[in-house]
Parts: structure tokens; sequence; C-alpha cells
């Protein structure tokens, strides 16, 4: 049997199950394969290792008919201070803060196929799932995490984290770009551990020079590009999702994208988010397992995957951004 007897063999064999006893069974067997992708796959899920919660963990908001988790803050400590030996130090009540961190739905399209439009393909059902349901929904994920990451910045103590750079080098990445992200966290006393880009602003490390690389390493990159995930102690994560990365207004120049009359060449800067340790960050929070459901309506199979998730910062200080600009 060839390979793509097998493929045909294998949904073959999930149609048939799909329409007998065991339907239940076939959609739980998706959904153990789409959880498994989306853990791999979403760079949210890299900085903030997930939290599994069940409904035991949550409580209803005041606000809304909507699930809540009420994480705490470390207990604030005030300076200390010396003082004589007939002095006593200062009373000071001790409580501690907590912040709401909602759970919401993300939920890819729903998908249907006929039958024998199935029977036709040369994919396994399984492939078809990945490729329609799978990605779409760690996007929308990534999206929210980047936008609240960059809200939690932008109310860092001592002002926003929010800054733009400029490189000297068309907007490209530079050590200076990450220096100055680097300080931005370290300003409040907290040292940025992971350094976020997308997969165009790492490759920016091939246009770097001998003065930036060394000339060992510098041949290296020049042969077989950089092949590091670290830099300077800091761990990178690299996205494909270059689109995230742009900035939603300012072109590479700094000038408003938007603004009536723009004449500039139209291509957005990109930006670099850097966060601390995620002791001191926030929480990434999944209400039960990844879902996914599959059903049979006469000669048409439709499915669709869907999660109940939680993203918070409970500290805005460690986390920074830096928008790269000519």
């Amino acid at each position: 049997m060839n390979e793509l007897d097998l493929f045909k063999a294998d949904t073959e064999t999930f149609i048939r199950e799909l329409g007998g006893p065991n339907q239940s069974k076939m959609a739980d067997a998706a959904g153990l394969f789409i959880a498994e992708k989306l853990r791999e796959r979403s760079f949210a899920r890299q900085v903030l290792t997930p939290r599994q919660v069940t409904r035991y963990d949550l409580q209803v908001s005041e606000d809304h008919d909507q699930l809540i988790f009420m994480d705490e803050k470390e207990v604030p400590v005030a300076p200390a201070k010396a003082i004589n030996f007939k002095a006593e130090p200062d009373a000071r009540y001790v409580t501690t803060p907590r912040y709401p961190i909602a759970i919401f739905e993300i939920s890819s399209q729903l998908y249907a196929k006929k039958e024998i439009e199935l029977l036709a393909s040369t994919q396994p059902v399984t492939k078809i799932i990945e490729e329609n349901s799978v990605r779409e929904i760690e996007e929308v994920e990534d999206t929210y995490f980047l936008n609240y990451a960059t809200a939690a910045a932008a109310n860092a103590t001592g002002g926003s984290n929010l800054i733009n750079f400029s490189t000297g080098a068309g907007g490209a990445l530079t050590k200076g770009a990450l220096k100055a992200l680097l300080n931005r966290v370290l300003r409040n006393r907290l040292k940025c551990s992971t350094v976020l880009m997308s997969a165009i602003t790492f490759n920016d490390f091939l246009t770097m020079t001998y003065q930036d690389l060394g000339s060992d390493l510098l041949k290296e990159v020049t042969i077989e590009g950089y092949r590091y995930y670290n830099f300077g102690g800091v761990k990178l994560i690299v996205s494909i999702k270059d689109t995230l990365f742009q900035h939603p207004t300012l072109d590479r120049d700094g000038v408003d994208r938007t603004a009536p009359g723009y004449a500039g060449d139209g291509i957005p800067a990109h930006m670099i988010y850097g966060f601390a340790d995620e002791k001191a960050l926030g929480r990434f929070l999944v209400l039960d397992q990844t879902k996914f459901g599959v059903r049979k309506v006469f000669n048409t199979i439709e499915w669709m995957g869907w999660e109940y998730i939680g993203v918070g910062f409970g500290n805005s200080n460690g986390i920074a951004r830096v928008t790269l600009l000519n």
C-alpha cells in the first residue's frame, strides 16, 4: 500500500467511525492533536508557561457573566532606614495586592466539507484540521498576548516602557536597540530574560558587521546565518508572524502612515519586545484543555476548535517595547 492509499484509508476510517457510536472518541482524538500543536507553536506560551485551571479556581466577575481568576501580586515592602537606639521603626499594615485575569474564548471558524470530497483528498483529515484551525487559533492567542503586553508596558513605573529608537540603519536591528530594550526593563531593577521579535528582524543579524559580531562569529553568520537563539545572555524567541510586530501607525522613518497627505515609503516600523522572568511578569491560564468538536450531518462533516484562556501581567515594569526607526 503506497502513501496515497494510506491517506485514503485513514480518511475512510475517520468517516466510518464518525458516523457510528465512536463519534465522541474521534472528536477527542482530534482534540489531543490540536492541543499539542498549540503548545508547540504559540510564542505567548514560550514567554509564559501555561497554567491549567479549573472552574473551582475561578470566580464570576461582578461586572459581567464571565469567569475571572484573582491573581496575587508580591506583597510590597517599604525601604529600610537607619535609626538610633532610642527610635522605633515606622509601623505599616501589610495588605496583599490582587488583580483579575479574565477568561475568554478563542474559536476557529466552523469548517464543513462533503464526505465524498474528503475521500477524494490526498491528505488525512488531521492534516486538514491542522492547517485550517490550529494556526488561526494560535495567531489570535498571540495577538491578544502582544496587545496586553503593550498596554502593560505603557503603564510602567516612572513612565512608559514603549520607546522609539533610531538605529541609523534603516530601521534594522542593532546592538544599540537591544541595549535600549534591556536597559528599559533594568531601570526598575528587573532583568530582561527574553526578547521577542519577528523572523524578518532576526535576519538583521546577517547585516551586522565586524564591529558588531567580531571576526569569528561574523564568518560563521556569513556562511550559515545566525544559528543561536540567545544573544548577550538573553533568550531570543523568533516568530514568523511578522504582521504582529509591525507598528500600527509609524513607518520606519517615524512618520505616521495614517496622517492625511502621507507621502512616505509606507514600510511599517518593526517592534521588538523584552520580558522579565515569568515569575516577575504574569500568568497564562488555560481552562481545561483545548476542545475540538466534530460532527456528521447527513453527508457533510463539520468541525471547529476552541479554547478558554486568560492572560494577565501583574507587573508592568517587566515588559518593554522598542520600535526600530531609521
